[in-house]
C-alpha cells in the first residue's frame, strides 16, 4: 500500500475492507462556549444497502491529543458544559452497511470557552491547496463581540487533524506548506480579542499535505448535490532535479526508512537495482543516458513508488529540470491535463503521447491516437497509472521527460443518493411545498427531473400529478385526506441513472383547518429502537399518539403494525427489508391533526 493511500484512509476513518465509504467528512457545527448546543453532521457517505450511523464524542486537550471518549454522549447532539472548557471536541461518525463499518473524524472544535466571552459563532475557515509550493489562508471567523484585534498561529497535526504542534514562524493569516508538513494536516489557532475578554479557536482542518501538484482537501460542506471526493493526480514520492548525466536527483517522502534506486529502459520495463543507490539522492551516471531511472520508498513495512523520470539526457543535452505535472483526477471519464513541464533552454513546441502504465507507474505503453495536452480515461485504464511522454523542441532538438505519474485510474464512482430527497412546508389545501433533491455520490455533471404523485392515506394507489414536475409543488382540494410523494430521477455524466424516493407527506389538511403539521416528524435510530421525536404543529398540542406502520422499501403502501403505538419501537425480523413510518396524531381542545414521520429503513 502506498503511503499516500495509507494516510488517505487514516483520514477517512480506518476504512476496513469491506463498509460504507466516506465521501465529504463529518462536520460540527454551533458555538464551542460553555452551555451551548453543538450538533455533529453525519458528512457524506456512499455503501451496500442502508447506511445506518451510530456516534462518540472526545474530550481532548486544547491542542487535541490526549483525547477519551465523553461518556454516555452518543447522540450527534451534545451540550457543553464547564468540564468542557480550554478542552477540544473531536466527532466521530461510525457508519453501518450490509458489508461492515467505516469510521470518519470530524474537524476538533474549540477551544471550549466559558460562558462569558467573545462568542465565536462561525469557525475560521482553512481555504487553498494543502501542497508543498501552494498556499492556505485561513479566515478570522465570525464573532457575537467584533474583536478589536485578531491573531494567527499555525498547527502541524496527524492525519486524523489532532495531537497538534505549533509551526515556529507561522504566525500570519496565510501558510505555505514545507517539506516537513507532508503527511500532515494543517490547523489554524485564532485568537480574538477585544477590551478584557479574549478568546482562542481553532480553524477547520485542511487537507492532507501533499508533495506538490493538486492535492484534494477535504471539506465538510453539506451541499445537495456532490460528486465523489477523489484522489489527487499523484500521491506518490517526489523525485526532484535535472535529469541529465552528472546531476543530482532527490527522492522525498515523509517517514521514509528505506530507498532504492532502478534503471529502466525508455518505457519503464525491464528495471534492475543500481548497486548501492540506496540513499535519497543519486547522482545519474553515463550508464543511465537513454534510460528511465525509478525510485521505491520503504516506509515502516510497506513501499511507495515514484513517477518514472527520464529518459535521462546526456551531459551535454538540454533536459528536463522540473518534472511536468498532471492535474485533475484519475477516474474514468474525468479529464487529466498534462503542463509542458520545466527545460534547461527553452523551447520552441512540446508535443505529448500518453502512455498506460502498471499501478506502480512501471512498463508503460502509448495510448493510441492520446496526443493532445488533455486526455479522458477510459476502462480500460482502471487500475492503471497513466502518465505522459512530454518532447520538447529545444534549438532544432528533441529532448523527451515523463511527467508525473497518476494514482490508479478508479472506476466511476457509482450515482447513488447517500441522502434522501425530503418534503417540506405546511401540509393544507393552498399551501406551496417544497421538495430537496437530496445529496448524491456519482460523476458530474449529474442532471435532476422531479415527479410529485397523489397517493391515499396509506401511500398506496398512487398516480403522478399532471405537470407537477417541479421542486415546488401547490396543493389543492383534490390533496386534501391524501399523502404526497416525490420521486427524483438523477442522470450523472456517465449517463447512469438512478430514482430516489421523498418521505411521504400528509395526510393533507383542508385549506380552512387551522391545526397542522408544519414539519414532518423525525425518527432516530439506536440499535433496534427507532424513536418519533417531537413533530411541529401550526399550534400547540396538548397531547399526541402514535402508530407505528410498515412500507414498502421506497416508504409507499403502508400498513399498522399492531400494539406499536409508543414513541419508541423495537424492530423485528419481520420489518427485514421494509421502511418504517410513524404516523404522528395530535390533539388540541376539540382539533387533531396527523402527520407521518420520514420514513426510515429497519434496522
Amino acid at each position: 500500500m502506498r503511503l499516500a493511500t495509507a494516510i488517505a484512509l487514516l483520514l477517512l476513518g480506518h476504512q476496513a475492507a469491506a463498509g460504507p465509504t466516506n465521501r465529504v467528512l463529518p462536520s460540527v457545527v454551533g458555538a464551542a462556549q460553555a452551555g451551548s448546543h453543538i450538533v455533529g453532521l453525519d458528512g457524506t457517505w456512499s455503501g451496500s444497502g442502508t447506511v445506518t450511523y451510530s456516534y462518540r464524542w472526545d474530550r481532548c486537550d486544547g491542542v487535541g491529543a490526549n483525547c477519551a471518549a465523553v461518556a454516555s454522549v452518543t447522540r450527534p447532539t451534545y451540550q457543553l458544559t464547564s468540564a468542557d472548557v480550554g478542552k477540544t471536541l473531536g466527532f466521530i461518525v461510525t457508519a453501518k452497511d450490509k458489508d461492515g463499518s467505516t469510521k470518519a473524524y470530524a474537524s476538533l472544535i474549540g477551544p471550549v470557552a466559558a460562558a462569558s466571552s467573545l462568542g465565536n459563532i462561525g469557525r475560521p475557515i482553512v481555504s487553498g491547496t494543502a501542497a508543498v509550493g501552494s498556499s492556505l489562508s485561513v479566515t478570522p471567523g465570525i464573532w457575537a463581540t467584533t474583536p478589536a484585534s485578531v491573531t494567527y498561529s499555525w498547527l502541524q497535526c496527524d492525519a486524523l487533524g489532532r495531537t497538534c504542534v505549533a509551526i515556529a514562524g507561522a504566525a500570519t493569516a496565510s501558510y505555505q506548506p514545507a517539506a516537513a508538513d507532508i503527511g500532515h494536516t494543517l490547523v489554524a489557532r485564532v485568537q480574538a480579542t477585544s477590551g478584557t475578554l479574549s478568546q482562542v479557536v481553532l480553524s477547520g482542518v485542511s487537507g492532507i499535505v501533499g508533495p506538490g501538484s493538486a492535492t484534494t482537501t477535504i471539506t465538510t460542506t453539506t451541499t445537495t448535490t456532490t460528486t465523489t471526493a477523489t484522489p489527487s493526480p499523484s500521491t506518490r514520492p517526489v523525485v526532484t532535479g535535472t535529469v541529465k548525466v552528472g546531476q543530482r536527483l532527490t527522492g522525498t517522502t515523509a517517514g521514509a526508512t528505506g530507498y532504492q534506486w532502478y534503471r529502466c529502459d525508455a518505457a519503464g520495463a525491464h528495471c534492475f537495482s543500481i548497486h548501492g543507490a540506496v540513499a535519497a539522492t543519486y547522482t545519474a551516471v553515463a550508464k543511465d543516458a537513454g534510460q528511465t531511472l525509478a525510485l521505491a520508498v520503504k516506509t515502516g513495512t510497506t513501499s511507495a513508488y515514484a513517477s518514472l523520470v527520464g529518459p535521462v539526457a546526456a551531459a551535454t543535452a538540454a533536459a528536463s529540470t522540473v518534472q511536468p505535472p498532471l492535474t485533475g483526477n484519475a477516474v474514468q471519464a474525468q479529464t487529466l491535463t498534462v503542463g509542458p513541464g520545466t527545460w534547461s533552454a527553452s523551447t520552441s513546441s512540446v508535443a505529448y503521447a500518453w502512455q498506460r502504465c502498471n499501478a506502480n507507474g512501471r512498463i508503460c505503453a502509448p495510448i493510441a491516437g492520446a496526443t493532445a495536452a488533455s486526455y479522458v480515461p477510459v476502462a480500460d485504464d482502471v487500475g492503471h497509472a497513466v502518465a505522459v511522454v512530454v518532447t520538447a523542441t529545444i534549438a532544432g532538438k528533441t529532448a523527451a521527460a515523463f511527467s508525473v505519474a497518476s494514482d490508479d485510474v478508479l472506476a466511476p464512482p457509482a450515482l447513488a443518493a447517500t441522502t434522501q430527497p425530503a418534503v417540506t412546508g405546511t401540509l393544507k389545501s393552498g399551501q406551496q411545498i417544497t421538495g430537496s433533491t437530496g445529496t448524491w455520490t456519482g460523476t458530474a455533471p449529474i442532471a435532476f427531473a422531479v415527479q410529485w404523485y397523489r397517493c391515499d392515506a396509506t401511500g398506496a394507489h398512487c398516480s403522478s400529478v399532471h405537470g407537477a414536475t417541479k421542486p415546488t409543488y401547490r396543493l389543492s382540494a383534490k390533496d386534501i385526506g391524501k399523502t404526497i410523494g416525490l420521486t427524483v430521477n438523477a442522470t450523472d455524466g456517465t449517463g447512469t441513472k438512478k430514482v430516489a424516493y421523498a418521505s411521504l407527506v400528509g395526510p393533507i389538511a383542508a385549506a380552512a383547518a387551522t391545526f397542522v403539521s408544519t414539519a414532518q416528524p423525525k425518527v432516530t435510530v439506536q440499535g433496534q429502537t427507532l424513536t418519533v421525536e417531537a413533530a411541529t404543529w401550526s399550534t400547540s398540542a396538548a397531547s399526541t399518539t402514535v402508530q407505528w406502520e410498515r412500507c414498502n422499501a421506497n416508504g409507499r403502501i403502508c400498513t399498522p403494525i399492531a400494539g406499536a403505538t409508543s414513541t419508541a419501537y423495537v424492530a423485528t425480523a419481520a420489518d427485514t427489508g421494509h421502511a418504517l413510518v410513524a404516523l404522528v396524531t395530535a390533539h388540541s381542545v376539540s382539533l387533531s391533526a396527523s402527520a407521518l414521520s420520514a420514513a426510515t429503513a429497519a434496522p
